[in-house]
């Protein structure tokens, strides 16, 4: 039985995995896949999304669908459907993968001959 955090929102045990196979199956040539757009075919709200995350099997799961996402900008990037500028900027700002995350920027390699 729903608690009355979720009564009414459509949370349910398969949710999760509703939501993992969302991101996973994905494949719009013009977009990418996003929680907002999950919530929408399901009948939720983004609120909803960020509300359910209290639940440590929603949260994990959550958090692998970032992680696809991300993989997801990447790829397109390479192949440059998505514009990589604008990728670079939505993963600085999003998951800190910028420049600016990198403190040490200069890079020291050292050799040794070993005889």
């Amino acid at each position: 039985m729903p608690s009355e955090k979720t009564k009414g929102r459509g949370f349910d045990r398969d949710l999760p995995k509703k939501m993992y196979t969302y991101f996973l199956h994905f494949d719009d040539a013009s977009g990418a896949p996003s929680f907002g757009k999950f919530a929408a075919s399901v009948g939720l709200l983004p609120e909803d999304i960020e509300k359910f995350r209290e639940k440590t099997k929603f949260d994990c799961a959550y958090r692998a669908c970032n992680e696809i996402r991300r993989d997801y900008l990447i790829d397109r990037a390479l192949c440059r459907r998505f514009d990589p500028s604008f990728v670079k900027f939505l993963l600085s700002t999003e998951f800190g993968m910028g420049e600016e995350s990198q403190p040490d920027r200069d890079l020291a390699v050292t050799f040794e001959v070993v005889k």
